[in-house]
């Protein structure tokens, strides 16, 4: 017969509860991954969820001139008219004299939270100054905080490394905020891409004497 008092305590708990505690760690181990599988597939229906929900940005059109009304406002009513110049880039020179194609979007942005800004004219010119298209020949309103946009394809290579669009513009009201206006050119080629912003600058001429 042995005897029990040669082993420490612990080990005598040990062996008459041992069964009991490989069994309390083994559901204690199940219960843990069995919540963090719950949680992985949780996130991941949230993400998909997430993707379902998600509207991607709509493919450009070009604008559609009643999509914009006037209100009845003509361009004999303006007080305020302006014409502005961007500068644009259907391609630039890399490497020694390659062209790098670029894509082109003019963005117009009515910055006034009030007032409608009114466009008449939105004209793209070629580097020899030569007229490629007229992107807007009629008048059109932004409303207040309101953008309209216009796109120069990649593949449209008529304007030149020296392209530019002439933008005229007016408001009702001498209080009216002057529109934002810009281009933004995007270029991609293989694992490279490039992006970059050019402003738009008011055309002033100066009075003669």
């Amino acid at each position: 017969m042995s005897d029990d008092s040669k082993f420490p305590e612990w080990f005598l708990w040990l062996s008459e509860h041992g069964v009991r505690l490989l069994i309390l760690l083994a559901v204690v181990a199940l219960a843990f991954f069995y919540v963090r599988g719950r949680s992985n597939t949780n996130a991941r229906l949230d993400a998909i969820e997430d993707t379902v929900q998600f509207e991607p940005p709509r493919a450009y059109a070009a604008p559609d001139p009643s999509n914009y009304p006037t209100g009845g406002v003509t361009e004999a009513q303006w007080v305020v008219k302006k014409s502005v110049y961007v500068p644009v880039y259907s391609h630039i020179y890399y490497d020694g004299g390659r062209p790098y194609a670029l894509e082109a979007t003019l963005s117009i942005r009515n910055i006034d939270t009030e007032d409608p800004v009114y466009l008449s004219s939105v004209a793209y010119y070629d580097t020899q100054g030569n007229l490629s298209k007229a992107l807007l020949d009629e008048l059109i309103a932004l409303k207040p905080l309101q953008t309209v946009e216009f796109l120069v394809e990649r593949k449209d290579a008529s304007g030149g490394s020296g392209a530019n669009f002439v933008i005229e513009w007016g408001a009702a009201s001498k209080q009216t905020a002057a529109p934002f206006i810009e281009a933004v050119m995007v270029g991609r080629s293989g694992t490279n891409a490039i992006s970059f912003v050019s402003p738009g600058r008011t055309i002033d001429r100066s009075e003669e004497d």
